[in-house]
């Protein structure tokens, strides 16, 4: 008897437009690091845990940094808390004898103390700590605003100033947002110097002191804190 093949291995056919050479180089690599402090010093002989070890990094982070086992730690503190507490003393009876001396003067067990032992440092530690220098060194904003966005707040600007009430109004509007939502955008953009600056520049308004309410130019209309 003749075995039926089953109807989606019948209907397989060889899809001759595939480059099966790149498929197969591509599924041999492990993919390409990111990060050019690790992929400097990775070593492609060795296992990627192996690699990120040397390196004095976390491979594992759920194993270097644990959440906390409150059960585990109440059980521990009791045993610590039944080894250190003292003997109960003896009581001593109406006709004076106490009980026997070498009980009265028991030593309490105390837990022996676990020695940990001292880590030897990675051999590569310096990639760790100038991932570590970079991270310290940068305090400004990395998020931007979308091209867009910018283009469009930029055009209102130029149309309306800050009026934000005359900008949810316009015909552009689009998207319907209202007057805060404007407000919020703006004043987002105004915090962005490397792309505010460009159009502070183009405008005069590089060395003025947005902070002035006196000065008209920057007088927030239809804000909450208007006079």
């Amino acid at each position: 008897m003749v075995r039926r093949l089953r109807r989606t291995k019948k209907n397989q056919k060889y899809d001759y437009n595939r480059n099966r050479k790149r498929l197969n180089i591509k599924d041999r690599l492990n993919g390409r690091v990111k990060c050019p402090e690790i992929r400097k010093e990775y070593d492609q002989n060795k296992v990627p845990a192996k690699n990120i070890r040397e390196m004095g990094l976390a491979y594992n982070v759920n194993r270097a940094i644990p959440i906390p086992n409150v059960k585990r730690q109440m059980k521990l503190m009791e045993r610590e808390l039944n080894n250190a507490k003292p003997p109960p003393a003896a009581v001593a009876t109406e006709d004076g004898d106490g009980s026997d001396p070498e009980e009265a003067t028991a030593v309490p067990v105390v837990a022996k103390e676990t020695v940990k032992k001292t880590r030897k440092p990675a051999p590569k530690q310096h990639v760790a700590d100038q991932m570590e220098q970079e991270a310290n060194e940068f305090n400004g904003i990395r998020y931007r605003l979308p091209r867009p966005q910018v283009r469009q707040i930029m055009m209102m600007v130029d149309r309306y100033g800050f009026d934000y009430a005359a900008m949810a109004k316009d015909r552009r509007n689009y998207e319907q947002e209202t007057w805060r939502q404007f407000r919020a955008k703006v004043r987002r953009f105004l915090r962005i110097p490397a792309q505010c600056t460009p159009y502070l520049e183009r405008k005069g308004w590089l060395d003025c002191d947005m902070t002035d309410a006196t000065d008209p130019r920057w007088k927030e209309y239809g804000t909450d804190d208007e006079a």
